[in-house]
């Protein structure tokens, strides 16, 4: 026989002594427990001495440090241990001339641990690699310093051990805490028991025949539905480097065997800890997962109420917000209803209204004839408006082939001056707007001394021949006349461009009733100067100027919101707020009186959406909505 020379032999050698020791100190700990006799006890105890004896022995004589050993020395610790083994023989011979016939579990477990014991000492150098290996799974008991209490939440575990007795003694330890425990005898019937079951920690051995145990952790922890199980190593390895290797490979813990019941009462305790804390934020995160689609569906308008009623019961922050988010989707889903019925009742209002052509005065005589051809590029189809500024036509976009809308300068407006910078400044600042309210504008240009506006062509109604041909409008198309209004004013005004001629002239409404603004021919950018208005001129309509621009003061994006009041009043009461013989007495009654209520004049009103329209009408621009935006959410809530 030679000696071992290399750290890894004597690992394995003291392996192969500490394991029977293992089954040796469980089972006289779990038999002293259930002892009732004195004799009994006296044996078992003498028992248990002997073998923590031989279990300091061995450390000393093979620490887990120490790379070789010599023949002298194995045989040397041989001779050390048969005096405490002797005393094990003694004992359990006592105890199993004691055992009657009714006490045969606790002879069989006595000779367990006698066998034990003789396995001892019939290790030799010569010895090939041991095979005592051992894996375990559990649940969520609650342990304190008590011995074998029973958790009040029992834990299923699973003991993966390819000896029996180390799995008979695992089981009937962990069954006394209170867990259930099943058993398996290799890696492979491990993996596949994880996978057919549901379980709450893995105590796993290091050396198994069929399947390496750090194999086993390895394929645990790649998996997705295993890797959040905790695993606790339980090897008579216990130097350094094996540790090392399996905290390095995802395992929890550690023991060594044989192992101290208290010690791992309380390590299997703080993993399934751990592992019920893991359990309670997977939850919480599928639970936030749940209220992020539930956004995504209100988004797409497929939310359906209620769809967070299980989250909204739980007691924490998250179960708070999942109910404030079922309001607030009832709310919007409210709200996206109203203005789906304000719109219909527009689109009634629209498919009501006559539409009769215009008939054109000699003075304002189309000055493209239909079929003519602008810029080698435009074929005009027909006049479909006009302005103070100039004539709008229908035209096709040969190159684009497609329908667009030319607004053209009148030649005599050309003698004013600055108007011709007014008219291209309109397509600089619309061109900062990209909103489905606001009409697109393309280019501009000018041939044989014509210049030109090009735009989107929308075809439909203004809300000035809407409001001529049905009168005053019903509350509900009125409310989506303003709901898209107020849109159009946000995006105009997050680019910093004023419009400062909202009127229903210059708001259109295509057949399925999507309103869109045009004609920015007098807008500005704020706090920008166009240097175009003359000292007195007025630049917009006076009726629906507000007071600090009609005086020619300083004024912000409020004027819109003034505009936007005066086009309201007008659709739900078929008037305007301040009514004159001509210009100068409008002007005159606009600055001094006070606009009427519309519920006065149209019982129909609410007060909430009269209140809205008179804030609008504000003669101080502090006294209106702070922003367009401010708008779109009180239009949100009113009816």
């Amino acid at each position: 026989m030679t000696g071992l020379n290399t750290p890894e032999a004597v690992a394995e050698l003291r392996h192969e002594l500490r394991t029977p020791l293992n089954l040796i100190i469980g089972y006289c700990e779990m038999l002293l427990e259930d002892a009732i006799a004195d004799d009994r006890r006296t044996a078992l105890q003498q028992t248990l001495t002997a073998g923590r004896d031989i279990l300091e022995r061995i450390n000393a004589a093979v620490p887990s440090s120490r790379g070789e050993i010599s023949d002298d020395d194995f045989e040397a610790l041989r001779t050390s241990l048969r005096e405490p083994h002797g005393r094990i023989i003694a004992a359990t011979s006592a105890l199993l001339t004691d055992c009657g016939e009714i006490d045969s579990e606790f002879e069989r477990d006595v000779r367990r641990v006698r066998s034990s014991a003789e396995r001892l000492l019939t290790v030799e150098l010569s010895m090939g690699r041991g095979a005592n290996h051992m894996a375990i799974t559990v649940g969520h008991p609650t342990f304190d310093s008590g011995h074998a209490r029973v958790a009040t939440r029992p834990a299923h575990i699973l003991v993966v051990d390819d000896q029996e007795d180390n799995r008979t003694v695992l089981e009937r330890r962990l069954t006394r805490q209170g867990h259930t425990v099943e058993c398996v005898s290799g890696g492979h019937a491990a993996l596949s028991q994880l996978q057919n079951g549901r379980f709450d920690l893995v105590l796993l051995d290091v050396l198994m025949p069929d399947l390496d145990g750090l194999a086993v952790l390895e394929r645990i922890k790649a998996n997705p539905n295993t890797r959040d199980i905790p695993v606790i190593m339980i090897s008579a390895l216990d130097d350094v480097a094996s540790v090392v290797r399996c905290i390095e490979r995802g395992a929890e813990d550690h023991l060594p065997k044989p192992f101290d019941p208290v010690i791992l009462r309380a390590r299997i305790g703080a993993c399934l800890e751990k592992k019920r804390l893991r359990d309670v934020e997977l939850e919480y995160l599928r639970e936030v997962g749940r209220v992020i689609d539930a956004a995504t569906a209100v988004e797409a308008g497929t939310y359906v109420g209620g769809g967070l009623a299980e989250v909204a019961r739980r007691g924490d922050e998250l179960g708070r917000l999942a109910r404030v988010f079922d309001t607030m989707a009832d709310h919007v889903r409210a709200r996206e209803m109203r203005l789906k019925d304000q719109v219909e009742a527009l689109r009634r209002e629209i498919a009501g209204a006559t539409l009769s052509s215009r008939p054109v005065s000699q003075s304002e005589a189309p000055s493209l004839p239909t079929g003519s051809l602008l810029a080698d590029r435009y074929e005009i189809h027909e006049e479909i408006g006009s302005g103070g500024m100039g004539m709008v036509y229908r035209a096709l976009d040969r190159e684009l082939n497609e329908q667009v809308a030319i607004k053209t300068l009148r030649a005599e407006m050309l003698r004013e001056p600055g108007l011709l910078d007014r008219f291209k400044s309109e397509i600089r600042l619309a061109r900062h707007i990209s909103n489905k309210h606001v009409v697109r504008t393309h280019d501009i240009g000018e041939r044989d001394g014509v210049y030109y506006l090009t735009m989107e062509y929308v075809e439909g109604i203004t809300v000035r021949s809407l409001l001529d041909t049905r009168g005053r409008l019903a509350v509900a198309p009125t409310l989506a006349i303003a709901s898209q209004l107020a849109q159009s004013l946000v995006a105009a005004h997050e680019q910093g461009v004023i419009h400062r001629d909202i009127k229903p002239q210059n708001l259109l409404l295509d057949a399925n009733g999507v309103l869109k603004v045009m004609d920015f021919g007098v807008a500005r950018l704020r706090g920008v100067s166009t240097g175009v208005t003359e000292v007195g001129q007025l630049v917009g309509t006076p009726q629906y100027m507000a007071p600090e621009q009609l005086l020619g003061e300083d004024f912000d994006e409020r004027v819109d919101l003034f505009a936007m009041g005066v086009v309201l009043f007008e659709c739900l009461t078929g008037r305007l707020p301040f009514e004159g013989t001509n210009v100068m007495s409008i002007i005159a009654r606009l600055m001094r009186d006070e606009a009427p209520s519309p519920s006065s004049l149209n019982p129909d009103v609410s007060e909430e959406v009269s209140a809205l329209v008179l804030r609008l009408l504000s003669k101080e621009p502090t006294g209106r909505p702070a922003t367009a935006s401010d708008v779109v959410r009180q239009l949100s809530d009113v009816s």
